[in-house]
């Protein structure tokens, strides 16, 4: 237990001293999910225990639950004309160690270039991409540590901008009580090529989860507390009771799973901070709930989600994975 707790407090030292606030940051596309797990789970999990390759970009320390040699492709239907899509592969390097390697694609289609007047003078196109490596090891027979570097590339019409980033994971897994924690540092980093002359934070989260399963019914709950370095005194101060109580499930994500046979999975989600920013005042509708299910066999993993992370559309996400 001690070394579980050092481990937690030099990721938390290193998540707090390095971290960038989100305020006006750029490269929101990686705030993402790459998995149809996670997504479904209200859109973002860190704890849940899979043979899914996908959910270690989320928390690389899960890299360590992989088994052998996995190829996955993903794709999200986002805004229109605007698709998202991610490959990944991992392979182990060592008895206890795992690496991964993954591609984050966003192509926002092409739109009409004007010039002042409003005169349409032309098309471009706009782009977002993250190349992605993972690498995890098995500190102890429960506990596991995990690191993602990131090359992060953006491009609008004629403009363009880098920046390099680094996720921090670590997973506490008890398979006898079939209980799993973690905490994750992700987008730590910076531009190293600005838009313009004004260096601008990539979106830093830091998060806790925590998930569950039973051993006399097939369920799994999960709790994700999310941008845990986010938070606003003045606002609380300042707040109701009731609003005080709304600012802080902000930062909850809730998610179950359920199994109905050893192979197959149906996730539902809701992620409070999606509903409050996305609810219409006249309308509500799916937004900050989630939905999806999955196939899993030895060799070949299925996933589909059904979410909403933006006003304008929802979102369909789909996996695939072969074992190599």
């Amino acid at each position: 237990m001690k070394r579980v707790i050092l481990y937690i407090y030099i990721l938390l030292c290193c998540a707090i001293t390095l971290q960038a606030q989100d305020a006006g940051s750029t490269f929101q596309f990686l705030q993402l999910p790459m998995s149809s797990h996670a997504s479904a789970l209200g859109s973002d999990n860190v704890s849940a225990i899979e043979d899914d390759v996908t959910l270690a970009f989320h928390n690389p320390a899960l890299l360590a639950n992989v088994g052998g040699s996995t190829l996955s492709f993903n794709y999200m239907s986002y805004l229109q004309k605007t698709n998202v899509a991610s490959v990944a592969y991992n392979m182990l390097v060592g008895d206890r160690s795992e690496l991964a390697f993954g591609a984050h694609y966003l192509n926002y289609g092409s739109m009409k270039n004007t010039d002042a007047e409003g005169n349409i003078i032309g098309n471009f196109t706009a782009k977002d991409m993250a190349l992605m490596a993972t690498y995890s090891y098995e500190l102890s027979e429960r506990i596991s540590g995990g690191v993602t570097g990131k090359f992060i590339y953006s491009n609008y019409e004629q403009i363009y901008s880098l920046a390099l980033g680094v996720d921090l994971g670590l997973n506490y897994y008890d398979p006898g009580h079939m209980f799993s924690a973690s905490v994750v540092a992700r987008n730590l980093g910076g531009q190293v090529k600005t838009f313009d002359e004004t260096h601008e934070p990539i979106p830093f989260n830091l998060l806790i989860g925590l998930s569950k399963e039973f051993a006399h019914a097939p369920i799994r709950l999960s709790l994700t507390l999310t941008d845990l370095t986010k938070w606003q005194a003045e606002d609380f101060y300042n707040s109701s009771d009731d609003s005080w109580k709304a600012l802080l499930l902000k930062h909850f994500i809730i998610g179950a799973d359920l199994f109905p046979t050893s192979n197959t999975y149906v996730s539902v989600g809701y992620n409070f901070l999606l509903r409050s920013e996305l609810k219409n005042s006249v309308r509500r509708g799916m937004e900050g709930f989630s939905i999806g299910a999955g196939l899993q066999t030895h060799r070949i993993k299925v996933g589909v989600s059904y979410g909403k992370y933006h006003v304008a559309a929802s979102s369909l996400m789909m996996n695939f994975a072969i074992g190599l």
